[in-house]
């Protein structure tokens, strides 16, 4: 009476997380995935239409001594719901791109390095993107660089939704800063299962 086996793929949940597909009769919980897209540089959109590459709602982050990592404020996704991304542990999979504009605080020139960092809400750091190498960064424009996020797996610090992720910066002078900052056009996507 209860065979839902018909149903090629799907897998039928009791309360409990047990797969009943073959003995349930009611009270079925069937498992769905909800996709998210994290955009890290946003803006209020009274904001309005802008050049592509101009604006960002992101945290701006400055190199305050030479060759020393300084961390930007965490941006936080936290949805309505909860839940492990992709259903799992570890092993779900994240992706997107981040773009950070650097630019240096003075009219001279400074060398700069991006790195990059996200956790579970209030957990241990996971590094995505390790010290880069540098690039010079004037004081009149802003020089772009974006990083891909191909198909990030998940581990134990970072699998789940709510999370939080942040940009660090670091500078070859102690006073001429390097000023970074997330671009609206990043994100980060995936599906999490609400609950999980």
């Amino acid at each position: 009476m209860g065979n839902f086996r018909k149903y090629t793929g799907v897998t039928i949940y009791n309360r409990d997380g047990d797969d009943v597909a073959d003995t349930v009769t009611s009270g079925l919980n069937v498992r769905q995935r909800e996709p998210f897209i994290f955009r890290v540089g946003s803006t209020a959109l009274a904001s309005g239409m802008v050049e592509s590459g101009s604006r960002s709602g992101g945290p701006t982050v400055s190199s305050t001594s030479a060759n020393v990592t300084v961390w930007g404020d965490d941006v936080l996704y936290e949805p309505f719901s909860a839940g492990k991304i992709d259903g799992i542990a570890a092993s779900g999979i994240v992706s997107g791109q981040v773009t950070v504009g650097s630019i240096c605080s003075a009219a001279a020139s400074v060398a700069v390095k991006h790195t990059a960092r996200i956790r579970n809400k209030d957990g241990t750091y996971v590094t995505t993107l390790a010290l880069t190498g540098s690039f010079n960064a004037g004081g009149t424009t802003e020089v772009f660089k974006t990083y891909d996020i191909p198909h990030l797996l998940t581990v134990a610090n970072f699998n789940s939704v709510p999370f939080q992720f942040a940009i660090g910066v670091q500078g070859n002078l102690a006073s001429t800063f390097a000023v970074a900052r997330i671009m609206e056009s990043s994100y980060i996507q995936g599906e999490y299962e609400p609950g999980s």
